[in-house]
């Protein structure tokens, strides 16, 4: 049975880092809109693992320590030797920079009402990379989806 653990969200950070690197696998509750509308603030839940120099690649989902040192969980768009640039799904155009060594883990999969998807199936895929090419008109789609579902969107100014 999983356990359900509340902690500073840095120490927290660095336990998921430490899991990871043992080769075991994190699941997290989602939080924030910066993802939406694919995964949805309380209602998702993304298991991380751990992830190899090959799977750092654009579309890949990961848990990262970005260079301000807020931790977020975006879809790489680029990468060079040493950093990855990151995007939310829920962004139009803002994005993060984070270096090789602050990437925690990636996502392997979404669970969302009861039902699981892995990131390397063909729907996942064929969802990131339709995505990423809807970068330039984004806003209309989110904007949309952003109105039909108003009550799901998270309001941080009323937040505790």
């Amino acid at each position: 049975m999983a356990k359900t653990i509340i902690k500073d969200k840095a120490v927290m950070m660095e336990e998921i880092r430490t899991l990871i690197s043992e080769g075991k696998t994190v699941s997290l509750t989602v939080k924030g809109n910066s993802m939406n509308p694919f995964m949805v603030h309380l209602r998702d839940q993304i298991t991380l693992g751990p992830w190899t120099d090959e799977d750092i690649r654009p579309g890949t989902v990961a848990l990262v320590k970005d260079i301000r040192g807020n931790y977020l969980i975006h879809r790489i768009i680029r990468r060079d030797p040493a950093t990855v640039a990151l995007l939310g799904d829920g962004n139009i155009g803002m994005t993060e920079t984070a270096t090789m060594d602050n990437i925690i883990g990636i996502m392997v999969s979404i669970t969302r009402k009861g039902r699981t998807v892995t990131s390397h199936s063909a729907c996942w895929r064929i969802y990131s990379f339709l995505w990423h090419i809807l970068t330039p008109v984004r806003r209309y789609p989110l904007g949309l989806w952003r109105r039909l579902n108003a009550d799901k969107v998270f309001d941080f100014t009323n937040a505790k």
